[in-house]
């Protein structure tokens, strides 16, 4: 079945003229129906309604939320961006004294050092009761940093969500009523506000998962990435920080926000400023044209922000399927049409020109060895090598034990492009460079061209990798980790409505060929770790850039347990036990789930549950993919048992599932 996506867009230019609108996308997005927006309030009447448009969580495009918020209590005088947040949030501590140095700004620009995210209960379907705030500040306590606070940006969600809570402090509202009561009040927007409240502020946009429609998705983090809006209102939001604005908060904090954290040159940092993903773009700034952007991604649902502040232009595009970068080149082909208008021509990037040659300086085969990827190029752990003058090998290992193959060749820019089979620069192209540290580490840093079909071309620049050297073990460390990597894992502890059992298992590999290290496969991606003990492997990572965004450290219980620092804790598939036919009810207990693997005899059985309306199900085939969920709208009451596969009960306490 083909996954449908559900789309809305909204263009506001100037400060009251509006062109452009709301739409719906199907399939793959070839049918777009386009409605007049709803005009900015004027002396704080509220717009007229979007006929049609739907509600839509704005993913990370939030942060820019969080950060108004916040500059809002800046103008009023009662927040200073450069304290401790201590100041503002007495109850936050972590395992690391140097958590004190960390500012209101540095959690704004990402600069904080927090490792990065807090995944426990953090996406729910169908509900919205979970104290997020408390799940941060205690998962924060057991954390150490990554870098010292202030060192460099790298993507970070937890900042955001310590945003929210100094908002509630500072205030004496509870976020969702200062988003809704102030921020959004303020310059009329009548659909915005965050998951606690999102079913008033409209009709909530369908979702799909697996190509089925399934219940909603709330993200509880609202700071970071909780916020629910219309196209319309996220467009008018963003209209707010036009030049010489005052709507929402002093023209200078505005202009505060849209100052990249940095005056570095170097190319490979991040460009981040306060709340935005990027406060320069390539293809508008050759134009004399500053653009702001943010974009989000939850599980189910995309967005993209983009303002051109001297323009007066604001574009907002929203999906349901998808993704935040599609919805990104979506927001550039309506703002090149706007500024068009405008008399401005926006050329779209286009590669540099790139030839290959044999000429390798010799000395660049030193950098052959094992290194820490976190790129399109490889996750986790990746050999490189120079079979033959002139050519890069980037192998991984992947946890099937499979070897994958990247190719580049030696150009006359000094570095590695991919290439085709055929030998020729792919069209996509993506060059690699080695650049030495002072502390005589190696990084990549990547410079990648990229098309997508109809939709426009974009170019990312950033470090990748670094090299990582062996780190021997005992043989008793050995022979505990190798234990533990011998079968995949499942999340236990998240609430019965959590998102995170569309996908709970977790898979960790020990490298042959470099000991003392574990990769792990995770909601957060694959990550490579050092192991430092029997019980405990860590996050070694150094890049100075969002490569470097959620880190975890993990640590083993005495019981096996495997216990995250986004929170979550894992059990091992061999040790549950299995469901077999004697089993006729499943007592549940409160945030831990009821893993069972499914027996030989009840394999290709049909099962019926009979359980209360919050009981959640999850079944999944042997290869770890979910073939039924209580989710899914309109779920049959049928439950077929895969081979080799696994079912997994999930309520609150003092309920029970009774099988037929």
């Amino acid at each position: 079945m083909k996954k449908a996506i559900m789309g809305t867009m909204a263009i506001l230019l100037g400060a009251a003229a509006v062109a452009g609108g709301a739409g719906a996308m199907q399939g793959n997005a070839a049918d777009t129906i386009v409605r007049e927006a709803p005009a900015p309030a004027q002396d704080g009447a509220a717009p007229q309604d979007a006929e049609g448009e739907r509600v839509y969580c704005l993913a990370s495009v939030s942060k820019v939320y969080a950060t108004a918020a916040v500059m809002q209590l800046v103008d009023r005088g009662l927040v200073d961006l450069d304290v401790p947040v201590t100041e503002y949030i007495p109850d936050f501590k972590m395992a690391d004294p140097r958590y004190k140095d960390i500012t209101v700004r540095m959690l704004m620009n990402h600069t904080s050092g927090i490792l990065g995210t807090t995944l426990l209960n953090e996406s729910l379907y169908a509900e919205h009761d979970v104290d997020a705030e408390g799940v941060l500040l205690e998962n924060l306590s057991k954390q150490r940093l990554k870098a010292d606070p202030g060192e460099y940006a790298a993507y970070c969600n937890d900042g955001f969500g310590l945003l929210q809570i100094i908002v509630r402090n500072v205030s004496g509202m509870s976020f969702t009523d200062y988003i809704t009561n102030e921020l959004a009040a303020s310059i009329g927007l009548s659909h915005t506000g965050t998951a606690e409240n999102a079913d008033r502020l409209g009709d909530l946009v369908p979702i799909y998962v697996g190509g089925l429609p399934n219940d909603y998705e709330y993200c509880m983090d609202f700071g970071s990435g909780g916020i629910c809006a219309t196209a319309s209102d996220t467009a008018l939001f963003g209209s707010s920080f036009f030049t010489g604005s005052n709507s929402l908060i002093s023209s200078g904090l505005s202009d505060e926000m849209k100052e990249c954290w940095t005056d570095s040159d170097d190319a490979y940092l991040d460009g981040c400023g306060l709340g935005w993903d990027y406060v320069e773009s390539l293809k508008y700034e050759r134009e004399g044209v500053q653009v702001v952007g943010k974009g989000g991604d939850v599980g189910t649902m995309h967005s993209h922000l983009m303002v051109a502040p001297d323009e007066k232009i604001s574009v907002a595009v929203l999906s349901s399927g998808g993704g935040s970068q599609l919805c990104g080149l979506m927001c550039e082909a309506l703002l090149d049409a706007a500024l068009e208008e405008q008399g401005k021509s926006v050329r779209d990037l286009e590669p540099g020109e790139i030839h290959i040659t044999d000429a390798m300086p010799e000395e660049i085969k030193q950098y052959a060895g094992y290194y820490s990827f976190n790129d399109s190029t490889a996750i986790g752990l990746a050999k490189l090598s120079f079979p033959d003058q002139g050519t890069m090998l980037v192998e991984v290992a992947t946890f099937d034990g499979r070897i994958s193959q990247t190719c580049f060749r030696y150009a006359d820019c000094g570095g590695f492009v991919e290439v085709s089979e055929s030998g020729v620069p792919r069209k996509d192209q993506r060059v690699l460079y080695f650049k030495e540290q002072e502390d005589g580490g190696v990084y990549i840093a990547s410079e990648q061209y990229a098309e997508k079909a109809e939709m426009g071309s974009y170019m990312d620049k950033q470090y990748i990798a670094e090299r990582v050297e062996a780190n021997p073990l005992s043989e008793k460390v050995q022979a505990a980790w190798e234990a533990r990597c011998a079968h995949p894992m499942a999340v236990c502890n998240n609430r019965y409505s959590s998102t995170v059992y569309d996908a709970p298992f977790v898979f960790m590999k020990m490298p042959e060929e470099l000991p003392g290290y574990v990769l792990i496969g995770t909601g957060l991606g694959s990550r490579l770790l050092k192991i430092k003990d029997e019980q405990t492997a860590v996050a070694f990572q150094t890049l100075p850039c969002t490569s470097s965004r959620d880190q975890i450290d993990l640590h083993v219980t005495k019981e096996g347990t495997v216990e995250a620092t986004f929170g979550n804790e894992c059990v091992s598939l061999a040790a549950v036990p299995e469901f077999t036919s004697d089993i006729k009810e499943i007592p549940l207990t409160s945030d831990r789930a009821s893993w069972y693997r499914v027996s030989e005899e009840m394999a290709y059985e049909v099962i019926m549950a009979d359980c209360p309306d919050d009981v959640v199900i999850y079944a999944y085939n042997k290869f770890f993919e979910p073939v039924y969920t209580t989710h899914y709208i309109d779920a049959g009451e049928e439950i077929n048992l895969p081979v080799g596969g696994y079912i997994v009960f999930l309520g609150q306490s003092g309920q029970s599932v009774k099988i037929n």
